[in-house]
């Protein structure tokens, strides 16, 4: 059964929308070193985490140095957290090794470039780079896009059929982000057949989660499923 990530979550009454409508894990953006509109300060993060921890998996996304990773990391205590940086490999070897201590698991974003192909990462190569957080002790890894100016919640679709020879090229849990919504969730579903989809603005009017959106998201992902059909 494809699981259904919410990204981008600022209130508590944001967070038990999801929870409501079956959404499985939701990220909180701690502390991210650019400005997005949905950055929270740790403490504001740990309060949220905190009322829906026994709700539904949590998930802290940030990135900057690894001191700062970690510490917001142990302030939070989520059950995930999704480095969405410029980490390196030995630098997400090591932060993966320092959770585990804490019962945290890691999943890495790996931001592509959807009119090159090539990733935002130290190997270009998506397959390539793909392979080599493999070893380095993640949970799982999330598929999204990138542009110039936001880091992630653009709105613009991957390119599915490369997003689907990653997933057949590894054995981690693939999580696929960029630009889905409930028009396109089914076929990316179909041609990607990932662990989870992960969706910010799809599910958003002005920066703030829509209702009609996210309950329309949710049943599109459970009704168009094919691994409970």
């Amino acid at each position: 059964m494809v699981k259904i990530k919410i990204c981008g979550i600022t209130s508590l009454k944001d967070a038990l929308l999801c929870i409501k409508e079956g959404v499985d894990f939701l990220g909180f953006v701690t502390e991210y070193p650019i400005a997005v509109p949905w950055n929270l300060s740790r403490e504001k993060a740990r309060d949220l985490i905190q009322e829906v921890k026994n709700k539904v998996n949590t998930v802290v996304v940030t990135s900057g140095d690894i001191s700062k990773i970690l510490e917001i990391a142990q302030f939070t205590n989520p059950h995930f957290l999704q480095l969405h940086g410029k980490e390196s490999l030995m630098d997400i070897e090591r932060i993966a090794n320092k959770l585990k201590k804490r019962n945290i698991k890691v999943i890495k974003a790996l931001s592509l470039n959807n009119k090159t192909y090539q990733s935002f990462f130290e190997i270009k190569n998506p397959l390539k780079a793909a392979k080599a957080l493999e070893k380095v002790g993640i949970f799982a890894l999330t598929i999204d896009s990138k542009t110039d100016v936001m880091p992630a919640g653009t709105g613009i679709p991957l390119n599915w059929e490369l997003a689907k020879k990653i997933k057949e090229n590894i054995s981690l849990p693939l999580i696929l982000a960029g630009g889905l919504s409930s028009i396109n969730v089914e076929r990316a579903i179909k041609i990607v057949e990932p662990f989870a989809v992960d969706v910010l603005s799809g599910v958003e009017t002005n920066f703030k989660k829509d209702p009609q959106k996210v309950s329309s998201f949710v049943k599109e992902v459970l009704h168009e499923n094919p691994f409970i059909k």
